[in-house]
C-alpha cells in the first residue's frame, strides 16, 4: 500500500529523470558558470527583527488548489515590497502544481533572495536550481 507522499515522491523521481533526458548536468554547470553569484540569505536572517520567507504555491496534496497564481513574478514582488526577506517557490508540478519557469519569472522579478523548494534527491537537482535562478534549495 502507498501513501500521498510515496506516491509524490515516484512522480518527482519520474520527473527528474525525464528533465536529465533533456539537459545535462554539463549543461547545467555551463549555465550556473554564466550566472552572477548566488545571493547569500544568511545576512538577511541574522539582522535583528523578523525575517519573513514568503511563499509561492499554487496547491498542496492535503489542501488541494490554494489560489490561482497568474502571474508568480507579480505575486513576488508584491511578496518583496510587503517587505518579505526571501521567496520561497514551489516547482513540484503534480501536486503542487509548481515549475521551474516559475522559478525563472520569480528571480527576474526580485532582487531578494529566491529559494526552490521541491523534494531533492539529487546534485542535479541542486545544479538545476541555480541554474534555474535560485540562490538556496530546501
Amino acid at each position: 500500500m502507498t501513501n500521498v507522499l510515496d506516491e509524490i515522491l515516484f512522480g518527482v523521481k519520474e520527473d527528474l529523470l525525464k528533465r536529465q533526458e533533456k539537459t545535462t548536468l554539463e549543461t547545467l554547470k555551463e549555465i550556473v558558470s554564466t550566472k552572477s553569484k548566488a545571493i547569500d540569505p544568511f545576512p538577511i536572517f541574522e539582522q535583528a527583527g523578523v525575517a519573513v520567507i514568503a511563499e509561492v504555491k499554487r496547491s498542496s496534496p492535503s489542501k488541494g488548489d490554494l489560489s490561482e497564481i497568474t502571474d508568480p513574478a507579480l505575486l513576488a514582488k508584491e511578496y518583496e515590497l510587503g517587505g518579505a526577506s526571501c521567496i520561497s517557490v514551489l516547482t513540484e508540478e503534480r501536486r503542487f502544481k509548481g515549475s521551474l519557469n516559475d522559478l525563472i519569472a520569480v528571480r527576474k522579478a526580485v532582487e531578494i533572495p529566491v529559494l526552490r523548494k521541491d523534494f531533492i534527491f539529487s546534485s542535479y537537482q541542486l545544479w538545476e536550481a541555480r541554474a534555474y535562478g535560485a540562490d538556496l534549495a530546501l
